[in-house]
């Protein structure tokens, strides 16, 4: 993916303003931007661990910005519609604003995540308000979706988000009706927001089957 992250280097000009989100990818790129300190990139990101990166590469840190021109990020899932799943991070809440704030929100893919429907074996994620946990995952479950809390990974509890609230874990045979699971479940009392990013994707830059860097935009793909 080395030369993929080239590409999104190449996008930038002196002076740009950007978000990263969080992954392996979105790291290389930081480190490639930090050795070009001459270009004043300046960098923000919704990811605490990819600010700890930035300001250990001495990269120019904004906390806030109202203007931001290319936004990087990763996915677990995309679509030939350049729909996403962004599920197993579970900072899509501040992951979505950040990419809403962006011109241009562009996503950062190996090749075997672009599919023509999103991959059932990533789930959508919800964050959900601690009151609303039980309602939430019965409605899920209404739904017919297999639906749970995700534990947490450092101590014997569940995971909470950095704004304080719970992640309930989604997983259907199929996301042929992910649009409409997914506005029923944004719906519910106490769900702040879903992993499901639609119409937010400028472009995905990935591989093609010669391993060559291509960004492929919103309606260049047909299933």
């Amino acid at each position: 993916m080395d030369n993929v992250i080239d590409l999104a280097f190449n996008l930038l000009h002196p002076d740009t303003t950007i978000s990263l989100g969080g992954g392996s990818n979105v790291k290389k790129l930081a480190h490639k931007l930090s050795q070009y300190p001459e270009l004043n990139i300046k960098v923000c990101s919704p990811s605490e661990y990819t600010r700890q990166i930035c300001r250990d590469l001495n990269l120019i840190d904004i906390t806030e910005t109202s203007t931001i021109e290319f936004g990087f990020d990763g996915c677990d899932a995309i679509d030939f519609d350049l729909n996403v799943l962004k599920s197993n991070g579970g900072i899509h809440t501040l992951e979505k604003e950040y990419a809403y704030k962006a011109e241009k929100y562009i996503i950062i893919s190996p090749p075997e995540r672009l599919k023509a429907s999103l991959n059932p074996n990533v789930q959508l994620c919800l964050e959900v308000v601690s009151p609303s946990v039980d309602s939430v995952l019965s409605a899920a479950k209404q739904l017919g979706l297999k639906a749970k809390l995700r534990p947490g990974s450092a101590v014997a509890s569940y995971a909470r988000t950095p704004l304080g609230n719970y992640l309930i874990d989604c997983y259907c045979e199929s996301w042929q009706d992910i649009k409409k699971i997914n506005s029923i479940l944004s719906s519910l009392n106490g769900v702040v927001s879903t992993s499901y990013f639609e119409n937010i994707v400028h472009s995905v830059l990935t591989l093609d089957k010669n391993n060559n860097p291509i960004e492929i935009k919103k309606g260049d793909l047909h299933a």
